[in-house]
């Protein structure tokens, strides 16, 4: 009996885990530094629970991460949940393999998944940015359970765009540092600079100049930008310049415009032909360029689902 079992995807998964969970944990750090220059009791109570409630939270995005993504086996005959128990395809009410789906964290927002409905149960969101075998996972279940053909054979590279090249791109792209999270960025890092110029105490130093690291490299995954050439849609980082993914324009499936959460910027998704699904956050960008952005790709006959740009 042909199975595959899930994977969670080392970056997407558990390195955002980590960075989350050590943001806070370095906060908390920060914090506690202060408790010595407290003016009273109060104030030394009060830097306590700060300290607490984000010890909290640093364990409760662990808690509430590993919840969202559970490890799970597929078979012809069934899918196992770690948490949720064993569902039979033949108790399958309803599927969709693409979707936004409700992901808690703190507050509920929409995220990019594949929902099943088995009789009796609750639906169940399997969330594509989680696993770094989604692909395999939904192609999977198209041929054996949903008998459809899936495009096996298209197999998605992501080379380095050479130099040189003679692709000509267009490029899709704004001022990070004129953007409001360029500008919150600027702000911070200032902040965290003063702070680490005026401190006399080492420790707290060091914390600051480690906030400052994860602080550079959760704002620089917001800032993505795009190029487009008769054959090549390409995505680079300003920041994280190694970051140089290219896809080519006949793989791609579809490309989605979303935003994961209200306070969150405006991000393109690419679903290429084999179920692959990254995301890439473009918090530079403006609206007339994602008008523009969507046009080009429409004229290239790639279909554009646009989820949050009117």
């Amino acid at each position: 009996m042909e199975e595959i079992t899930s994977r969670r995807h080392w970056k997407k998964f558990y390195l955002n885990v980590f960075l989350l969970t050590l943001y806070f944990l370095l906060l908390a750090a920060a914090v506690g530094l202060l408790y010595k220059e407290a003016l009273s009791v109060a104030g030394e109570i009060f830097i306590i629970l700060i300290c607490l409630c984000l010890v909290i939270m640093a364990l409760y995005t662990i808690i509430r991460y590993f919840k969202n993504a559970p490890e799970f086996c597929v078979n012809t005959i069934s899918v196992t949940f770690t948490r949720n128990g064993t569902f039979f395809w033949k108790d399958l009410e309803r599927i969709q393999m693409s979707g936004k789906w409700p992901f808690k964290f703190m507050l509920d927002y929409p995220r990019e998944g594949m929902m099943l409905k088995f009789t009796g149960s609750k639906e169940i969101y399997v969330y594509d940015d989680m696993y770094a075998n989604t692909a395999a996972l939904k192609q999977f279940i198209s041929h054996h359970i949903l008998t459809k053909p899936c495009q096996q054979s298209i197999i998605l590279k992501k080379d380095k765009p050479a130099t040189g090249s003679s692709e000509q791109f267009v490029w899709y792209k704004g001022s990070q540092w004129f953007s409001f999270r360029g500008m919150v960025l600027s702000l911070t890092l200032a902040f965290l600079l003063y702070a680490i110029i005026v401190a006399s105490n080492v420790g707290l130093m060091m914390v600051m100049f480690c906030i400052g690291i994860v602080c550079f490299l959760i704002f620089s995954g917001l800032v993505y930008y795009f190029g487009i050439s008769d054959n090549y849609f390409v995505v680079q980082n300003p920041n994280l310049i190694w970051i140089r993914t290219k896809y080519r324009l006949n793989d791609i499936q579809e490309v989605v415009f979303e935003q994961q959460h209200s306070k969150m910027p405006y991000s393109l998704r690419i679903v290429t032909k084999d179920f692959e699904s990254n995301l890439y956050m473009a918090g530079a960008l403006r609206r007339t360029t994602w008008k523009q952005l969507q046009n080009d790709l429409e004229n290239r006959n790639i279909k554009v689902r646009n989820e949050c740009i009117f």
